[in-house]
């Protein structure tokens, strides 16, 4: 190839460390289809619970430690469910594979099953396409996407484009998808639990404590006045508009 083109300040920067050249192309999305909408609609279509707070995901399900930090979110909202009994989180599994990590299982585990809600697995595999995860996002209060590496993260911007602040993990190109404290928040990596791939790279973790401590700071805001609709949806106007 007689050019190189990377989607993300992180990718961009990473080849110049390698002494590659690149032009950098953001990925964007359709702002027409990912839009804000009623909330009670979309939690009444999905047949989602119209009383709780709703953290949520859309992800790859495909390995297992898990990229996406399916891990780390379920051990950060076992903490946040012991202080709140009105928390529930919703998954959409995309991309599932025999490898994949035990969602159902681990949340049994935790002994937080009953607060988790699924897309049915066929739908969630086969039927669902952009419209439908608009109505997801619009059903969530917040979304989660703490991933162990990320080359860009497409649907935590996504899910800022449906006016849905987002929690994104300090690591790879994640970081510059969100404006800490106005259109989410990113949660520190766990120094420790670095995880070295058949990739040849290590993978970065959540860190859970900083994870939950995210969560707890965006339901403290999101029960006041708050500007997350307007900030959230101007930031991927204005950046990631397709």
């Amino acid at each position: 190839a007689y050019k190189i083109i990377t989607f993300a300040d992180f990718g961009q920067k990473t080849l110049e460390e390698a002494d590659f050249v690149s032009t950098m192309i953001p990925e964007g999305v359709d702002t027409e289809i990912f839009k804000p909408m009623d909330k009670v609609e979309a939690r009444k279509k999905l047949g989602l619970p119209q009383d709780l707070f709703f953290f949520g995901m859309v992800a790859a399900n495909k390995e297992n430690p898990p990229r996406k930090g399916f891990q780390e979110v379920l051990e950060a909202f076992k903490l946040f469910c012991d202080k709140h009994p009105k928390a529930a989180i919703f998954f959409h599994s995309q991309q599932q594979d025999p490898r994949g990590f035990p969602i159902k299982q681990c949340a049994q585990y935790l002994g937080i099953a009953k607060r988790c809600y699924f897309l049915e697995d066929y739908l969630a595999q086969f039927g669902a396409d952009s419209k439908q995860v608009a109505l997801e996002m619009n059903a969530m209060d917040v979304y989660l996407q703490p991933s162990r590496t990320e080359g860009f993260g497409l649907t935590s911007v996504e899910a800022q484009s449906c006016g849905i602040p987002v929690i994104v993990n300090n690591a790879q190109s994640q970081t510059e998808l969100v404006v800490e404290g106005k259109t989410g928040e990113i949660c520190k990596t766990d120094p420790h639990k670095k995880h070295f791939t058949n990739d040849l790279s290590y993978t970065e973790p959540a860190d859970i404590q900083s994870l939950y401590e995210c969560m707890e700071k965006l339901y403290d805001k999101l029960q006041k006045p708050n500007t997350f609709k307007k900030d959230c949806r101007d930031h991927v106007i204005k950046n990631y508009n397709i």
